[in-house]
């Protein structure tokens, strides 16, 4: 409220419609003949003659809560652009509490999804800012709902002067305490966060769920020259609580034109394709939405959970130490590629890092346990209704721990299993242009230090190579073994042609790609020379190809590296050939079902 009130086109109303809501309920409140006094008492006259009526500048900003709707007719909703300011509960609640007794219905954001759903049934939905991401991006977030509202941009809207304001309710002195100390959107001047009651924990518990509803179909920020870009993920908890009902909590806020109109707003689109690189791919809204499986290997409970609120505890032992291992499948026409192997080396890794899998009947054998592992991965895509275009990111971490220690005899239970699906089409840009390399100083360790051959959780050395390859502007890094032979990419496995012979580095410092073993397979079974071996930089610089492989990039052209143009410069002939080749043999195996381990 106090932001729009700088602006020269803007009037500003403060809760016009309190005492409606309080004559229609009899709440209490410590104010609650000053407000009866100052306003009316019909909302539908005030919406009538003070929100809906010409005014003196062309935007009128009423600021409301959710819950003041009680009685007002549909009228408001349909004339008036509307927009929700929603804050992460355990700051309300803290709030709340120093003033009234908090209650769903009090704290309001089962009113504000009412409004949402009502909303959306005329095909206009609200626009929804989450106030922890005002306050880190106040800018980019103003700027955003500027567009969003069809309004310039305006700078003043930034900052304000400290102290009360003649606009202000009449219930500005119980809470508008910290927001008169504010002269913009600081997060100091909130309370410091402090532990809640026992009593209020049930509360926090209801609410959190409607706040992640909410708080998912907020704007992002966007600076100066872009518009309002959609959703935002679900923000950090904010450092401190602040005055609830003033605050922007809970309110729906009215910025009304009423000679304008109101035009519907729609939701974005996704951002699209990207442009480079062995990983990009089509942004997907379904994503937002899709069910995570999560084994919990305390209650070994199995449970497909929303992924907004999938959650494991930061006690975990992937989360705390990376002690865990992950395989990345592609599923295609209902079925897992390759699954066999991929689960097979899921299970190699967790085997050398001692960890047991714990899954199918007590004793059960490596083979029952796969098979058991295989059937979670479908539950998940198939709760999801997935078929293809979906790329699975498998995760088994040792499980809980009870303090940040390493020892995995502290573990408690078995390990946590984390099933991540998601609509992750390739993009074509990529296979047909190719890609850039650099070279990097981050070399592959011996299998004595680290055993590069499975995929650990923990990923430091392959990251350490990305950001140099970053840094350099190129899309993957090339990485050497410790005796200086070409080895590996950060993600991708490496290969490259010479004289039509396809040379793939020794396979002793790079990940056993599952991709790659069925490429060299393809190469023999269509007499295509191959071979492994070991090779320097200065023959991959005068290749007559270069391409890399992996399960979600397939096989993928690389054009440059070290800025030396690989070839020509584009796809090569026998990359080509082999991206078809694998092309085919996905739809092949993928054609005969389903298979049990």
């Amino acid at each position: 409220m106090y932001s729009f009130a700088q602006r020269a086109d803007a009037e500003v109303l403060d809760e016009p419609l309190y005492a409606s809501y309080l004559t229609l309920t009899g709440l209490p409140r410590p104010y609650r003949d000053f407000v009866l006094a100052e306003q009316s008492t019909d909302g539908n006259a005030v919406v009538k003659d003070q929100l809906l009526a010409p005014r003196s500048r062309p935007v009128l900003y009423a600021k409301h809560m959710g819950k003041h709707k009680l009685g007002i007719t549909g009228e408001l909703f349909k004339r008036a652009q509307h927009m929700i300011l929603v804050r992460e509960p355990y700051g309300v609640l803290q709030s709340f509490s120093a003033v009234l007794e908090p209650t769903q219905q009090e704290l309001g954001y089962t009113a504000l999804l009412e409004i949402v759903s009502e909303m959306r049934v005329q095909g206009r939905a609200p626009i929804v800012i989450n106030s922890d991401e005002l306050i880190r991006q106040p800018e980019g977030v103003l700027r955003a709902l500027c567009a969003a509202l069809g309004l310039a941009w305006d700078p003043a809207m930034l900052s304000w002067a400290a102290g009360p304001k003649p606009y202000d309710g009449c219930w500005a002195s119980w809470w508008y305490r910290n927001t008169h100390k504010s002269v913009g959107f600081d997060m100091e001047v909130r309370d410091a966060r402090k532990p809640l009651p026992p009593s209020l924990k049930p509360l926090l518990a209801e609410c959190y769920p409607l706040y992640d509803t909410l708080s998912r179909l907020a704007l992002r920020p966007c600076m100066q020259g872009q518009g309002p870009e959609g959703p935002v993920p679900r923000p950090l908890p904010a450092a401190g609580g602040g005055d609830a009902e003033q605050s922007g909590t809970q309110p729906q806020a009215d910025a009304t034109t009423p000679s304008a109109g109101a035009p519907e707003l729609e939701a974005p689109a996704p951002a699209g394709l990207q442009k480079t690189g062995t990983h990009v791919y089509v942004q997907d809204p379904r994503n937002e939405d899709v069910l995570i499986g999560i084994r919990d290997g305390v209650t070994e409970r199995f449970e497909l959970v929303w992924r907004p609120h999938a959650r494991v505890s930061v006690l975990d032992s992937g989360y705390m130490l990376g002690d865990g291992v992950w395989e990345g499948i592609r599923l295609h026409n209902g079925v897992l590629l390759l699954a066999e192997e991929h689960l097979e080396r899921l299970a190699e890794g967790a085997k050398a890092l001692d960890m047991e899998l714990g899954l199918g009947a007590p004793g059960a054998g490596l083979a029952e346990q796969l098979g058991a592992l295989q059937q979670m991965l479908y539950d998940t895509v198939d709760a999801n209704g997935m078929t293809s275009g979906v790329h699975i990111r498998l995760m088994v971490t040792r499980g809980l721990k009870p303090t940040p220690y390493q020892n995995p005899n502290t573990t408690i239970g078995k390990p946590t299993i984390v099933i991540v699906p998601e609509y992750k089409e390739a993009s074509p840009v990529p296979r047909e242009r190719g890609i850039r390399l650099f070279t990097v100083h981050v070399r592959r360790g011996a299998p004595d230090v680290q055993d590069p051959g499975w995929n650990s959780h923990s990923k430091l050395n392959c990251i350490a190579a990305c950001i140099q390859a970053n840094k350099a502007g190129v899309d993957e890094a090339l990485m050497l073994d410790p005796q200086g032979f070409v080895a590996t990419c950060n993600s991708t496995n490496f290969f490259i042609v010479r004289k039509g012979e396809v040379w793939a580095p020794s396979p002793r410092h790079q990940l056993r790609g599952i991709t790659r073993a069925r490429v060299l397979t393809l190469c023999q079974q269509h007499g295509i020379p191959c071979r492994e071996t070991d090779f320097y930089l200065t023959q991959v610089y005068s290749a007559e190809e270069a391409f890399v492989t992996g399960t979600f990039a397939g096989v993928i052209p690389v054009v440059e590296v070290d800025g030396r143009v690989i070839g020509g410069g584009r796809r090569g002939p026998v990359a080509e050939r082999l991206q078809q080749l694998y092309a085919d043999f996905v739809e092949q195996y993928c054609a005969a079902g389903r298979r049990q381990l």
